[in-house]
């Protein structure tokens, strides 16, 4: 996998464990919910994916006793700024590789011309 795709499969993850995140907080006052957590794991590639969505056991029910959800919202808080941290991480090596790709086209492009200019 190419640094781009790397970096894409790191905002991709992101993006899941973000949209679960804001589905918990969403559904915290619904009665049943079931948290969840988006599993991440390495590629072997490279990158980040998703192995899956799952029931997070780690909540604890309602403590009152009462039927509603297990939703912890400052874990869902933690959850969000992880996600938040790990989309930025991978944009940044996005653009990093932009300017990379875009400081050796000029250098080509450099040479080119004045590779052009010594034979006229």
């Amino acid at each position: 996998m190419d640094l781009f795709g790397i970096a894409l499969s790191g905002m991709q993850a992101a993006q899941t464990q973000l949209n679960v995140a804001a589905n918990n907080i969403a559904n915290a006052d619904t009665p049943g919910y079931q948290s969840r957590r988006a599993d991440l794991v390495e590629l072997s590639t490279g990158g980040v994916g998703v192995a899956g969505v799952t029931a997070d056991t780690t909540s604890a029910p309602q403590s009152d006793g009462s039927n509603g959800s297990n939703v912890d919202l400052a874990s869902q808080f933690v959850s969000l700024q992880q996600a938040k941290t790990l989309y930025a991480a991978n944009a940044m090596v996005v653009k990093a590789a932009d300017q990379m790709t875009g400081t050796l086209l000029n250098i080509l492009d450099t040479h080119d011309r004045d590779k052009d200019h010594d034979q006229n």
